[in-house]
């Protein structure tokens, strides 16, 4: 059994493929990672798309960050 998978980032624009570490066997619900907004560094939550045949993550917004 594989101690990684291959995940598929996707924020409505773009997609990247990154490989993630399973958790207990289970993919990771969530992560943070640095990622650029408007053209600054910021650090976003990325959650697994429960209805998404694979393993597919999209960006939420972090509480208390001006994303504007």
């Amino acid at each position: 059994m594989a101690d990684t998978y291959t995940a598929t980032l996707d924020n409505g624009q773009t997609t990247e493929t990154v490989e993630l570490e399973l958790i207990a066997g289970e993919p990771q619900k969530s992560f943070t990672r640095a990622s650029e907004v408007n053209g600054e560094e910021v650090e976003l939550l990325w959650e697994l798309d429960q209805d998404s045949p694979d393993y597919t993550y999209r960006p939420q917004f972090l509480a208390n960050h001006d994303y504007n």
